[in-house]
């Protein structure tokens, strides 16, 4: 039997950290795994305020001691707002936190999953600025009394913080069934660790060790070495000894009626037994991987009255793909068998060995039926789910990755058994709008939702001119990639700079259409980010048989865009003469005339900083500083500080009215949000009564049948008993 290469265990899965990356990105885009933004309070070492971190696409590194992993997650555009010792605003900042924690498995319930979990030990968190903040933030640090170190190690805490107190963790898999039975195909235990392959080739990769059962061995630590073949992003193996004697020789054992103990393993018969037919003997039968095949081998006699007979046979089991499903085939077997005959016996007949020869093909034909159920069974029917369909294959009870949800096979290798395949992704990023346009004149195109118009309006994303070519408006922006249309991911959008707001005419071909055979077809291919947020990818070129017209496709995903909250806190700062009564369902009720104090506070998310913030109350425009607003109940009295709003009532003042604000980011987006606030200018507040006495019970007496016979009586019991009051 081959070497194995699955550290002892039944199955081995390793998913590289290019795979990695690709599928936390996905997920991340998709609105998963990380918060693409977190707005935080700040309080440490004497400094107060606030961080507004947006983050862009986390990146994966395995370069660490096992079976720990690191974490960047960059951030741009973001702010840092002190409110004490000193108010100073620093904005836009960037630059990369850096997570490093360690990976583990974790059971809840009947399922386990991989994960980091900060709350499990304390992750390693660190802030580095990027140049252009240091710039920014060094000399106003100094104003503070503060260095870039205590600002970067303040912000490491306050990001800590946010990692235990809400996120708590990042699962790397979801949750995977795991049972304790006796099917061979169904997962027990799985064990993880990271690969650091420190080699030219880089080769790092997550490792998972599964047990199919409680008695399955294997030790991760064993683990050391990427195994995934050159071009694939992941591994699926499965040992020899598994395939042969957990899923093979049960289902042999079953199939000739004898208890598998019959069987030593990896699968070779340890006695002789009778021959499947009822006829013979049945004395050897082994099976082993040998050359990327099962070979099985064995012996079978029979004998009569003056002759015996000895059979040796041989043949090959094949596991293959085709088409996309996992074929099993069993070559033709090779059969050699010995007769002896008695002198008279042969004189008799010299056709005898026909008869033993017979019986060889029904022992043959129930191995191999067994043998070849056994494998497609127990791998393409129990190991993936509903079989394989059309080029889809999927392993939903084994760690693929944060998102993996099954695999493409593209080739099997028996030695351990190899499933070479990429993974399908049980998440993707949604599409938001998709459509496209042809223009001879000028034309406006908003991404998000996919209107046309002739001018640019509020939302227009892309404007044509065919005098001058393509322009990025309202905020947003883009970048020309080598990348085909078709084969551009949200993904690799993402990475791009989308910085750009101008496509100049002699950038966009003109070319000849595409289903015109004879003639070659050019289009140039850009990602956008639009002005709402969204990701997108558009390809365009002029058309020479149209007159040069634009021919615009484009698709838009729905990833996360910016929002805008208001955060609101109300208190009671001054309360007068309280009035104690009792209410008509008999609650004890208090109430009294009151102050209100209401704190206010706007939480963009995802908008690039500075951001320019204007409030409204009751209708009216609010300025900076101390101020009066008149409403219906009287004088609001307030203070407003950028993103910050305080207001007071008067006493006994019911308050009752819209508070709206707006807010203009960097790149020119406006978001804009009200709340109803309802005051009331007395505060009642009243808890249930409790019962001072028993319910009166009433005893209820039969009247007697013959009224003619009435006359008073004194009853033995009161017709109404009335308990003392308690």
């Amino acid at each position: 039997m081959a070497l194995d290469r699955t550290a002892g265990f039944d199955m081995l899965v390793q998913i590289s950290e290019n795979e990695l990356n690709n599928q936390l990105a996905t997920a991340f885009l998709a609105g998963g795994i990380f918060p693409p933004s977190i707005s935080v309070p700040v309080n440490a070492g004497g400094v107060s305020g606030s961080a507004d971190l947006n983050f862009d696409t986390p990146v994966a590194d395995l370069d660490r001691p096992r079976p720990r992993m690191g974490l960047t997650v960059p951030f741009s555009n973001s702010q840092l707002q002190i409110t004490a010792p000193l108010a100073l605003t620093v904005a836009p900042i960037g630059g990369a936190i850096t997570v490093v924690d360690s990976i583990a498995m974790v059971t809840e319930g009947s399922n386990q999953f991989a994960t980091m979990d900060f709350n499990a030990g304390a992750p390693t968190v660190n802030v580095a600025f990027d140049p252009a903040s240091v710039s920014l933030l060094e000399p106003l640090l100094d104003v503070a009394g503060l260095s870039l170190t205590q600002a970067q190690n303040m912000m490491a805490g306050v990001v800590l913080d946010q990692l235990q107190s809400s996120i708590g963790r990042i699962d790397l898999t979801p949750a995977i069934p795991v049972v304790d039975d006796t099917d061979a195909t169904t997962v027990f235990d799985i064990d993880v660790t990271t690969v650091n392959d420190t080699t030219a080739l880089d080769r790092d990769c997550l490792a998972f060790g599964v047990r199919m059962s409680s008695d399955g061995g294997g030790n991760i630590n064993n683990v050391t070495s990427s195994l995934i073949p050159a071009g694939s992003q992941s591994l699926v193996t499965m040992s020899n000894f598994w395939l042969l004697a957990r899923v093979m020789r049960p289902r042999i054992a079953s199939s000739m009626g004898r208890p598998v103990t019959d069987f030593d393993t990896p699968l070779r018969l340890n006695r002789s037994i009778p021959a499947p037919g009822g006829q013979g003997t049945l004395r050897s039968l082994e099976a082993r991987v040998v050359a990327n095949r099962i070979s099985v081998t064995g012996r079978a006699t029979d004998s009569g009255s003056g002759w015996s007979a000895e059979s040796n046979f041989s043949f090959f089991i094949d596991i293959g793909l085709d088409a996309g499903a996992i074929t099993v085939t069993a070559t033709t077997p090779v059969v050699d068998t010995d007769v002896d005959l008695a002198w008279w016996v042969w004189l008799a007949s010299l056709g005898l060995g026909g008869l033993f020869g017979g019986i060889v093909g029904v022992i043959i034909a129930a191995v191999v039926l067994a043998i070849v159920e056994a494998v497609a069974e127990g791998i393409a029917d129990g190991l993936i789910s509903d079989g394989i369909s059309g080029a889809i294959g999927g392993l939903p009870a084994i760690p693929l990755g944060p998102i993996g949800g099954g695999l493409t096979l593209s080739s099997i290798v028996l030695d351990d058994l190899e499933l070479r395949s990429s993974i399908v992704r049980s998440v993707s990023v949604p599409v938001k709008h998709q459509g496209g346009n042809v223009g001879l004149g000028g034309f406006s195109v908003d991404l998000d939702s996919g209107a046309l118009s002739a001018g640019v309006l509020p939302g227009t994303d892309l404007a044509w001119n065919p005098a001058s070519g393509l322009n990025a408006v309202g905020g947003s922006g883009l970048t020309v990639t080598g990348t085909s249309f078709g084969a551009l991911t949200p993904v690799q959008i993402s990475r791009l700079p989308l910085a750009t707001s101008q496509m100049s005419l002699g950038l966009i071909p003109l070319t000849w259409p595409r289903w015109f055979l004879f003639m070659p077809h050019h289009e140039v291919v850009f990602g956008m980010r639009t002005s709402e947020g969204r990701l997108a990818k558009l390809r365009a070129w002029r058309q020479i048989d149209q007159q040069g017209a634009l021919h615009l496709d484009w698709i838009t995903f729905d990833t996360p865009t910016p929002s805008l909250d208001i955060a609101a806190r109300w208190s009671v700062t001054e309360r007068g003469e309280v009035t104690d009564y009792i209410a008509k369902d008999c609650s004890r009720c208090r109430s009294s005339p009151v102050r209100w104090c209401g704190v206010f506070e706007a939480w963009p998310r995802l908008t690039a900083f500075p951001v320019d913030y204007e409030w409204c109350l009751c209708g009216q425009t609010l300025e900076q500083g101390d101020g009066k607003v008149k409403s219906a109940a009287g004088i609001i009295t307030y203070r407003l500080e950028g993103r910050r709003l305080k207001i007071a009532t008067e006493m006994g003042q019911l308050f009752k009215c819209e508070l709206c604000v707006s807010a203009i980011d960097a790149r020119g987006l406006e978001l804009y949000t009200c709340i109803q606030l309802n005051q009331p200018g007395i505060e009642r507040r009243c808890r249930p009564c409790k019962p001072t006495r028993k319910d009166v019970s009433v005893n209820l007496l039969p009247v007697a049948a013959e009224l003619a016979y009435w006359r008073p009586l004194l009853p033995r019991e009161p017709l109404v008993e009335v308990d003392p009051i308690g």
